[in-house]
């Protein structure tokens, strides 16, 4: 056999090997963007909640864990929502590194440097909520994206959601005189006051 034979032999049989390999990473590429997920993101809901103990947990009561970050604004709102809602039931404040120098109100505790919980629970981004029962398993947990989606979760605890905005009524609001404008007895007595008329327009002018 001559040596331009040997090479040409051997050169196909690693063209084969080749297309062997490249056609079995291609069906494990399609196998793990098409097959079936093995498991979700974030901790399985029903099961014991990691850590919970460490969090002070009053019994007999749900509570909501909030995992949150110093570094990220939508952090913060959910966390300042969080800290004046009214008639929420225990909320736990989790930040993986620092936390802000606030007081708590009654109803929330904070924790700083809890890296190894969000690693425990598996959490993908901040703002994000789990929401432990009162038998400390987890019933519920997803990313808290709106202060609307905050809301709902207290009310999935038991909590309620207290708007302590001021009322806006209808009533109209009195225009007080520019500078210099003349005011009219009947207004400044409460009393309506008639058009004005051409004649008075022109005594008034003088």
């Amino acid at each position: 056999m001559s040596f331009e034979t040997t090479a040409l032999l051997v050169t196909w049989a690693a063209l084969a090997l080749l297309a062997l390999v490249v056609a079995g990473l291609v069906r494990q590429v399609h196998h793990l963007t098409r097959g079936p997920r093995t498991h979700d993101v974030g901790p399985t809901t029903g099961m014991p909640a990691p850590g919970v103990d460490r969090l002070a947990p009053e019994p007999g009561r749900p509570a909501l864990l909030l995992f949150l970050s110093d570094e990220c604004p939508a952090c913060q709102d959910v966390f300042e929502e969080a800290r004046g809602l009214t008639g929420a039931p225990p909320i736990r404040a989790l930040f993986s590194g620092d936390a802000p120098a606030v007081a708590p109100p009654d109803h929330m505790m904070i924790f700083a440097g809890q890296g190894e919980l969000f690693q425990e629970y598996q959490v993908p981004a901040t703002p994000y909520a789990v929401l432990v029962g009162s038998d400390g398993r987890i019933r519920t947990t997803e990313p808290v994206g709106s202060i609307r989606a905050l809301h709902a979760l207290v009310v999935q605890a038991g909590g309620r959601v207290v708007d302590t905005g001021e009322p806006v009524t209808d009533e109209p609001t009195t225009r007080k005189p520019a500078a210099g404008e003349p005011v009219a007895e009947e207004a400044m007595a409460g009393e309506p006051v008639p058009p004005l008329t051409d004649a008075d327009a022109a005594t008034r002018v003088r």
